[in-house]
């Protein structure tokens, strides 16, 4: 610590440099390091290729696109096998289940729509009584079926008027 006041002007003056010795110290170490960093590229490059390499030739051979379990530690294959055929049935329960759900929601859905339609509203919107006054006239049926229909239904109504009179005499 100065003393004196002229070694406190000398003091003000050398913390100016100071400073400025702080920012080189920065720049010096931020340029090793930059160096280092540089110079150490190609041995990370290098021990990263080593080290997926490695990993290529030491993972299992896989023969399908089922996931591949490696034996580490203590596990054994009868284990790996069971988690394998535990994962495998929970897949399929939780399969089974979303079609169920969705079949439940359709039934749901389908008893809620057919409460709500009045099917005789429908018959006076099309004007249409029977599924036979639908294919009456049908341009695409068969002519023969058609006479063959029509005969049998004039006949029908023929013999239902015949019996309707005679129960009247």
């Amino acid at each position: 610590m100065a003393t004196n006041l002229d070694e406190r002007n000398t003091d003000n003056i050398s913390s100016g440099s100071g400073k400025s010795n702080a920012v080189l110290d920065f720049l010096g170490c931020s340029w090793r390091a930059t160096v280092r960093l540089i110079l150490g590229l190609p041995k990370r490059a290098l021990s990263f290729i080593k080290r997926k390499i490695k990993e290529y030739r030491n993972r299992p051979k896989r023969t399908d696109i089922n996931r591949v379990y490696v034996c580490v530690g203590y596990t054994t294959k009868k284990r790996v096998d069971e988690k394998f055929n535990a994962e495998r049935r929970m897949m399929i329960i939780r399969r089974g289940l979303l079609i169920l759900i969705f079949i439940l929601i359709l039934f749901i859905a389908v008893d809620r729509f057919t409460g709500m339609v009045n099917l005789g509203e429908i018959v006076q919107i099309f004007g249409i009584d029977s599924f036979s006054e639908v294919v009456e006239n049908d341009p695409f049926a068969d002519k023969s079926t058609e006479t063959t229909n029509y005969t049998t239904a004039e006949t029908t109504i023929e013999t239902s008027i015949i019996a309707n009179t005679l129960e009247t005499n």
